[in-house]
């Protein structure tokens, strides 16, 4: 078989990966809104910091965080800027002095009792701190910091929903990665056909400067399910496919069992990744086989 040949199966699989990904992502963002998934996290990332429980009460009740709590009719916000944190925590030092100056700032944190937030205020105080203004700044960059920690703790987490997902989805619609490589393997036809319609979508994309996403796959919703429509996707038991009758023999339930992984596992890594590297892909195609020198 040729190179050309197993490039048009490696671009086979990549299309149904990258399909099932932008499905995996618009059901992330599905659990993610039902669950506030991110509410919840940033709410457990201000309690770790504001580990005073008598000022995370008035923090709490500062205008500016619960005017935001209001608007969002009770529930806590998904996002917060570094300014609005700092702003409304060293206002909630001293909630009976409507205008606190850097001094004032200095005294309401000392008569705190011992805690990381403590620690955390006056060591955002430094030669270069002037004004309150100042540090403001300082505590609002303490916080940024902080979030962009629990913004990597946010999306390993999103990772593990994203392969549970993944092999849901695998399950759920029998994409099984080694029965749809065998069915690409032995199809001259369908390999064609799936490479023509992965240089559509790379062609498409390129004309309009964007990479796939889960909001143009709600769409394209019809388009996407044609494209995969010819691979060997869904549970059916008909004569000509590779994996017909699979749950008669071990070997068969393994292969299945494997191959429904293979899919969980590749479309945890996104579609961005898999729109990439079918770019790259078609773009070898394209290019062809390199040709024989002659003597």
């Amino acid at each position: 078989m040729s190179v050309n040949a197993m490039v048009d199966v490696a671009i086979g699989l990549i299309l149904m990966y990258l399909v099932l990904s932008l499905v995996c992502t618009a059901v992330n963002e599905f659990l993610a809104g039902v669950l506030k998934l991110r509410a919840a996290k940033l709410r457990q990332g201000i309690e770790d910091l504001i580990d005073n429980d008598q000022l995370r009460a008035t923090f709490d009740d500062h205008g500016l965080i619960a005017g935001t709590r209001a608007a969002l009719k009770g529930r806590d916000p998904s996002y917060m800027s570094g300014r609005t944190f700092a702003a409304a925590l060293l206002d909630s030092l001293d909630p009976n002095k409507p205008l606190l100056s850097l001094d004032d700032v200095r005294k309401a944190a000392d008569r705190l009792p011992a805690s990381n937030i403590k620690d955390a205020i006056l060591g955002a105080f430094t030669e270069r701190v002037q004004t309150l203004e100042g540090l403001r700044n300082n505590v609002a960059a303490w916080f940024d910091d902080t979030m962009d920690r629990l913004s990597g703790s946010y999306k390993r987490w999103l990772q593990l929903i994203s392969l549970l997902v993944g092999l849901a989805i695998a399950v759920a619609l029998n994409a099984d990665s080694w029965t749809v490589a065998s069915a690409l393997w032995s199809d001259a036809a369908l390999r064609g056909q799936m490479a023509a319609a992965a240089g559509k979508i790379v062609e498409d994309a390129g004309k309009a400067g964007t990479t796939p996403t889960a909001e143009s796959l709600g769409k394209n919703l019809k388009d996407l399910r044609d494209q995969l429509q010819p691979l060997p996707i869904g549970w059916t038991d008909a004569p000509g496919r590779p994996d017909h009758q699979w749950y008669d023999n071990w070997h068969g339930r393994l292969s299945k069992l494997f191959g429904w992984l293979f899919t969980g596992f590749a479309v945890m890594l996104g579609a961005p990744f898999w729109f990439d590297l079918l770019s790259r892909f078609v773009q070898l195609r394209s290019s062809g086989e390199k040709p024989k020198s002659s003597a």
